[in-house]
């Protein structure tokens, strides 16, 4: 099914604010808020917890290790693409987005930590068991970073699903970041 991506110019009246919006964010409008204009509160909703998103205790760097494992725990081609070339644009190791893209240990054991707790997160659907959340605080984090991890999540599925069911045309910024899961080896 072919889903719509819309413009400024074509985007329902109740979209076209937050078209701006992402627009003024992101230097141009991604084909996904396109999509995400067909339904104006998908749009207004995933534009407003973006923005809540970046006032969490995370760094830039941490924001984008919780959206690079949600992404890939997900297997979304469209924002492992495009999140990773906005951890490059904030400065994150080629090194750390790499084993991100790969699904291999990161080698800072703090953002291994954030890596790991976010995958259990996904894996179990919020059911981790305590000594999960206990190995997170000991790396150093906390329980408010527990809760914003959940809402980290929550913005990349509906990210991630509205990619999935709409098969999102790859913006020609995100080109160069084309992915696919690895296929793991037995």
């Amino acid at each position: 099914m072919d889903f719509p991506v819309y413009t400024i110019d074509t985007a329902p009246e109740e979209s076209k604010a937050a078209l701006v919006h992402a627009k003024e964010t992101f230097g141009f409008i991604p084909n996904l808020e396109g999509i995400f204009a067909q339904a104006p509160s998908l749009l207004k909703g995933s534009m407003a917890l973006w923005d809540l998103f970046e006032t969490t205790s995370f760094s830039p760097v941490e924001r984008q290790v919780i959206y690079l494992t949600t992404n890939y725990e997900h297997e979304c081609h469209y924002c492992m693409a495009a999140h990773s070339g906005l951890a490059k644009m904030i400065g994150m190791s080629t090194d750390i987005i790499q084993s991100l893209r790969d699904g291999t240990p990161l080698s800072d054991p703090k953002l291994q930590a954030l890596r790991h707790f976010t995958q259990r997160m996904i894996q179990a659907r919020g059911w981790v068991d305590d000594s999960e959340i206990e190995k997170f605080l000991a790396a150093g984090y906390t329980q408010q970073q527990v809760l914003e991890v959940i809402l980290g999540i929550a913005i990349k599925i509906m990210h991630n699903y509205t990619n999935h069911i709409a098969k999102t045309p790859l913006d020609k910024p995100f080109q160069p970041y084309v992915w696919s899961k690895p296929v793991v080896k037995a």
